[in-house]
């Protein structure tokens, strides 16, 4: 699949407010119903696992249209399927039929996922993960990657926990607990997704991204666990968890490629750093800039991103496949 340009939605910009704050950003709204418009400023980066900030100031919500889910209906009981194992036959199946282009998925243990669906596919597509930052919302994360990445893959959007001081109870924001917290939500979901789409969901390994907070607990698990995520996209994020260790045991475990991208001075500097390292222990790496933009993942960022996705999927047939 070649990555198609799209028109992607408001500016997001994180700025910020409190060093001790977890990493943060703020989206126009895309959830289902009204939105909310951002607010004026996010909480700035802090260590993984920190506790939620306090409450924001000047948080305050407006409707705004965005991208209706689906339901999905309850899920079965997870497909098995090998960590990395090979695709399966591409023989043809039905067309995957969806009322829309992003379903809500129930997920077993923990609050459901949003999934960018492969509408209209006759043949088993592979599987994006996109996690999202702190201070964030699913539904935007799905809709910047549909951009990026197309609608013939399938982009599983992990919702995570809710903020407790999200700006109002119809617009609540989201985070991660830590990096084991996310890697349990993915495995459930990915078993909820086989279970709901069975006769279209890839078995193999899938591409990994993460932004900010995403990111960084991309990086931990994706260490742990290279055969089924040895490809990654990190956008503003994930580069101080690259130790020389950590870069080895990705690589002996089937690590391939890492691409970084940053809209920040701060960011790119580390990122090269964390690239270094990760070539020494033989990963392919990749740093990109976009135009300096802020602590964000859309708008030109999510462009950088896009024209860099071709490079990240080289080599992997799954992605061209019709």
């Amino acid at each position: 699949m070649t990555p198609t340009a799209a028109s992607l939605s408001r500016p997001l910009v994180c700025i910020a407010l409190l060093a001790a704050a977890a990493p943060g950003c703020d989206r126009a709204g895309r959830a289902a119903g009204p939105s909310p418009a951002p607010p004026s400023a996010a909480p700035a980066a802090a260590p993984e696992g920190a506790a939620p900030a306090a409450a924001r100031e000047g948080a305050a919500p407006a409707a705004d249209g965005g991208a209706t889910l689906a339901p999905t209906g309850d899920a079965a009981a997870p497909a098995s399927a090998a960590e990395g194992a090979a695709p399966a036959g591409t023989a043809a199946v039905a067309p995957l039929r969806a009322d829309a282009p992003f379903v809500e998925l129930p997920v077993d243990g923990f609050a459901s996922a949003v999934v960018s669906v492969p509408i209209g596919a006759t043949a088993r597509r592979p599987v994006l993960i996109a996690s999202h930052g702190n201070y964030d919302r699913p539904e935007w994360q799905c809709q910047v990657w549909r951009d990026i990445a197309g609608g013939d893959a399938f982009i599983l959007c992990p919702r995570g926990v809710a903020r407790s001081d999200s700006p109002s109870a119809s617009d609540v924001r989201f985070t991660y607990e830590s990096n084991a917290r996310l890697e349990q939500e993915i495995d459930a979901g990915l078993a909820a997704l086989r279970a709901r789409f069975p006769e279209h969901v890839d078995p193999g390994a899938l591409l990994y991204t993460g932004f900010s907070l995403g990111a960084i607990m991309g990086s931990a698990i994706a260490a742990r666990r290279a055969a089924l995520f040895p490809r990654l996209v990190l956008v503003e994020g994930g580069h101080d968890k690259w130790t020389p260790k950590a870069a080895r045991a990705f690589a002996d475990g089937g690590g391939q490629r890492v691409l970084f991208v940053c809209a920040q001075a701060g960011c790119g500097a580390a990122a090269k750093a964390a690239a270094a390292r990760l070539e020494k222990a033989g990963v392919l790496t990749r740093v990109v800039r976009s135009e300096e933009a802020g602590h964000r993942y859309d708008g030109p960022v999510a462009e950088e991103t896009r024209r860099a996705l071709g490079w990240a999927l080289e080599g992997d047939a799954r992605w061209s496949a019709p």
